[in-house]
């Protein structure tokens, strides 16, 4: 079983747990310790009660907030025997969560390799009035696989396309979460407002990951882009704002692979029903919603690949 931990000073591992939890949810067996805290047990207690529970069948990664802090001395002076454990120190939040997700055996060469990568993560992020940005600008993929007119594909066939309603659109969960489940190849963000601004373009960018190629196209040019045949060849995950344009997109591309309801109205006013946590919906959207569903029956509300699938169906009943 893996195991992992979590240990600071002061309160940092309990802030990073809210936020973890954003990302890959309750269900990973993760412990956060917390050092120096008045009502608390010594950091000593808590590296060995979480010791107490390691067996030697585990692989075990325990994160420290600074190399050499006292922290990190008590955690390496504690697991000096246990040659299954493993110590990162000086963690930011994408080492953490490739490293829970990271698919091999943990061995001291593949965490370094891990924690090299994602060292690049940490970033002056380049503004138009602070800096020329146009080897960023470029980041921003054309569509150069798609220049030409093709042939559309058979609709009998599925596509490896997974839709997706997102009212944030591409940021750190489908970047660090739902790109590595879907095994993406391509993002195309299906928004004729963000479409149309080079800005938003931009700050989209920012967060995908290298290797995944983005496009930020119109509705209309989306459907387009999605009935070319080489689509056929490309793991994609759209994305579009509300249900609304997911219901365009499937009124026009049959035989997606996966039609998600993830994260969709805490940015629209007015009288909304809520269906859980994350999805609330107008009444407009809820008929978009019956009618997305008689194209598209699996449809389901899920915000991360941890969480169950929630028929939306039976929220229509």
């Amino acid at each position: 079983m893996r195991k992992f931990a979590i240990a600071s000073h002061e309160k940092m591992a309990d802030g990073v747990q809210a936020t973890l939890e954003l990302f890959v949810g309750n269900d990973m067996e993760i412990t956060y310790m917390c050092a120096y805290i008045e009502g608390r047990d010594t950091i000593e207690k808590q590296i060995d009660d979480f010791l107490k529970g390691v067996s030697k069948e585990d692989e075990v990664i325990i994160f420290t907030d600074l190399y050499g802090g006292s922290v990190n001395q008590k955690i390496v002076l504690a697991t000096e025997a246990y040659e299954n454990v493993f110590i990162i120190a000086g963690f930011n939040l994408p080492t953490i969560i490739e490293v829970i997700y990271y698919g091999n055996s943990y061995s001291y060469e593949n965490l370094n390799n891990i924690v090299t990568n994602t060292r690049e993560s940490i970033q002056v992020v380049a503004k138009k009035s602070q800096k020329n940005i146009s080897n960023i600008e470029k980041k921003v993929i054309i569509e150069k696989n798609f220049s030409k007119k093709h042939e559309t594909y058979d609709s009998d066939v599925n596509l490896p396309v997974t839709l997706r309603v997102d009212e944030r659109l591409v940021h750190g969960q489908i970047a660090m979460v739902w790109s590595r489940e879907l095994n993406l190849q391509g993002i195309l963000v299906a928004n004729d407002q963000a479409a149309e601004n080079e800005t938003q373009k931009m700050a989209l960018q920012m967060a995908v990951p290298a290797g995944i190629s983005m496009l930020v196209r119109s509705i209309d040019k989306s459907i387009e882009i999605l009935r070319d045949q080489r689509v056929m060849n490309h793991r994609i995950l759209v994305l579009v704002r509300t249900v609304q344009d997911a219901l365009k997109l499937a009124q026009n591309i049959p035989n997606m692979n996966y039609i998600n309801i993830g994260n969709v109205g805490k940015s629209v006013d007015g009288k909304k029903k809520i269906l859980t946590q994350f999805v609330m919906l107008t009444d407009d959207e809820m008929k978009s919603l019956e009618k997305l569903v008689n194209i598209y029956p699996d449809t389901a509300l899920q915000n991360l690949p941890t969480d169950k699938k929630e028929q939306a169906k039976s929220f229509l009943q």
